[in-house]
């Protein structure tokens, strides 16, 4: 029997929030990231915790900062971005709240400046400190919960603490980023013999009757439920858009909608430039964490 609730452990830096991509700036070494006017979310990050947290999953997020050991930035520092990102995680549903429950930090490196944070830790990722100490915090039970990262120490931290090897998902492994981990992570979470459904309006009514548009959107849709392990049991197409049907709860059925529509939106952009669909209300726009 479970002993508590499951949870969703994500990586920070290049999971959430973008690293390696920003800027470079003057006397900051890269993959440092403490400050919180530079933290921007990723896409599909907002739509992909939202899925997670309303699945009814705790959102902890684990994190390397070495940078504190290094002196490239203070434990407050860290806080303070922290915040940034749980304040632009807020969640729909609770006015004031984030949808992640808690961030855990780790600012300890055996190459450290600093001697306080000089040093290994049972905390600093592979290893799993973090992880237990939020299953212990927070009641989370190990043996059901995911995680989620881009790098194979994240995985290994989860694994290392009790997570199943089987539900930890490496980005750009089976899902590019956290949206399409989210709808991986719902699909084999979903009671069998449900089903759900989602519609999608076109912008511009009668774009399917270009034969082109029409195949690619339902390539797309069959290639996003095989890739996620989704079991998409039909697609209908007609004049004024697209209704699918999967085998899964409703939260299924509205991440395989979101992302069809971001991927079907980016490829109809770049051809026809304008959008297939019309994007949703902006909800949130928004390294290497050694």
């Amino acid at each position: 029997m479970p002993t508590g609730r499951p949870a969703v452990f994500l990586d920070r830096d290049d999971t959430l929030i973008a690293n390696r991509t920003l800027p470079e700036v003057a006397g900051v070494r890269r993959g440092d990231l403490c400050d919180p006017d530079r933290v921007r979310l990723l896409p599909g990050a907002a739509e992909g915790c939202r899925l997670l947290s309303e699945s009814g999953l705790v959102l902890v997020v684990v994190t390397n900062q070495g940078v504190v050991a290094r002196g490239g930035g203070t434990l407050d520092d860290v806080r303070r971005t922290n915040d940034r990102l749980r304040d632009l995680l807020s969640d729909p549903a609770r006015p004031g709240a984030s949808m992640i429950a808690a961030v855990y930090a780790c600012p300890f490196h055996p190459e450290g400046a600093v001697e306080r944070f000089a040093r290994e830790h049972p905390w600093r990722k592979p290893s799993g400190g973090m992880v237990r100490a939020a299953s212990i915090e927070l009641g989370i039970d190990l043996p059901t919960s995911w995680m989620i990262g881009d790098s194979a120490r994240d995985i290994e931290a989860a694994v290392d603490a009790g997570v199943p090897r089987d539900s930890t998902i490496l980005l750009d492994e089976r899902a590019p980023d956290i949206l399409s981990a989210a709808l991986y992570v719902l699909a084999a979470r979903a009671a069998g013999g449900e089903q759900s459904t989602v519609t999608l309006s076109l912008d511009r009514p009668g774009a399917f009757e270009n034969e082109r548009v029409r195949e690619t959107v339902i390539a797309t849709a069959n290639a996003l439920a095989e890739r996620t392990g989704m079991e998409l049991v039909e697609v209908l197409l007609d004049a004024s858009g697209l209704r699918a049907t999967l085998s899964g709860p409703k939260v299924v059925a509205l991440g395989f909608g979101a992302e069809l529509r971001r991927l079907t939106n980016g490829w109809h952009k770049a051809r026809h430039g304008s959008n297939l669909w019309p994007e949703p209300p902006d909800v949130h726009r928004g390294g290497d964490d050694a």
